[in-house]
């Protein structure tokens, strides 16, 4: 029998999941400085916070109901004023050594813009539920296994406490991406209702698996070995 469409989605995903990058196989093994570690959730941030942002525009632009409620839903998760996520990951990067306020202002490489850019020109040009398979499945859904690997080893080789202040990020994502996840694919299910569409979504989870990847080389080169790719540099 075929596999649904559901479990080609989830196949797209796989086939090049961020969780299987060397910054990740790295940081589980305890490998990587905390300083490492904080450089990453610099860029995640710069990366999240247009995330948002696309989620926001999104909203502003889909008539269906249940759509726009699961995206208000999942906006006001991260935007809680009384502990934004965004806030969450500058107390990481502070318990990592790192001053805390220069996340913001912290260099924006390459790999993260692309994303950026990425991002901005699926949400302007695709039809939304194909954008909503690129944003809640290619991107969104891959964070909960990242977080599987990462929490883990944060107390087993960083001497962090489990539900401490300091990791509750990556912590907190692991039980609210496990629902956003699974609204995500039914939203993507559900609206993706030609076979057109169905081939444009799988097609999309997979370009935006390859845009992450591309992201994390660019941190991994410039975490690693101190610069953003490894093109020759002319004498």
């Amino acid at each position: 029998m075929a596999n649904s469409f559901h479990d080609q989605l989830v196949a797209a995903r796989d086939k090049k999941h961020s969780k299987n990058h060397p910054f990740f196989e790295l940081w589980t093994q305890g490998k990587l400085t905390k300083e490492q570690t904080a450089f990453y959730c610099t860029q995640h941030y710069h990366f999240v916070g247009e995330f948002l942002n696309w989620l926001a525009y999104m909203a502003s632009q889909i008539p269906e109901r249940d759509v726009k409620n699961y995206l208000y839903e999942n906006l006001g998760d991260e935007e809680n004023p009384d502990d934004r996520h965004l806030d969450m990951l500058k107390d990481y990067v502070a318990a990592s050594g790192v001053e805390r306020n220069s996340v913001e202002s912290s260099i924006l490489l390459g790999g993260t813009e692309q994303l950026q850019n990425w991002g901005w020109m699926m949400v302007y040009r695709k039809p939304w539920p194909v954008a909503a398979a690129g944003l809640f499945i290619g991107l969104e859904s891959q964070f909960l296994d990242i977080c599987k690997k990462i929490v883990p080893a944060l107390i087993e080789h960083y001497g962090y406490k489990s539900r401490a202040r300091d990791i509750r990020f990556f912590e907190e994502h692991i039980y609210a991406d496990e629902i956003h996840g699974s609204k995500g694919f039914a939203i993507v299910e559900k609206y993706c209702t030609t076979p057109e569409l169905q081939a444009a979504a799988i097609k999309q989870v997979e370009d935006a698996t390859v845009r992450r990847w591309r992201y994390m080389n660019n941190i991994y080169l410039y975490a690693i070995q101190g610069k953003e790719d490894d093109t020759p540099v002319l004498a």
